[in-house]
């Protein structure tokens, strides 16, 4: 990686990717470059579906609004 410019190495599992043909992410994190093959890419947006699921599910709604009895 030379400069502040993402490459098609993924930063989860080093492996090399091209963007145009098989997809993935490249971006900034800040002014960090940061890619995403599309298996890791697959796979972290899988487990924030999950885990954000599963968050949403635990809510429980509170009313301080109404009296006790």
């Amino acid at each position: 990686m030379s400069g502040l410019v993402p490459d098609n190495t993924c930063n989860i599992c080093s492996c090399e990717f091209d963007i145009e043909s098989e997809g993935g992410v490249q971006g900034f994190i800040g002014i960090l470059p940061f890619s995403l093959c599309p298996m890791c890419y697959s796979g972290l947006m899988d487990m924030y579906q999950k885990l954000s699921g599963d968050l949403n599910d635990s809510e429980e709604v509170l009313d301080d609004d109404t009296p006790e009895s």
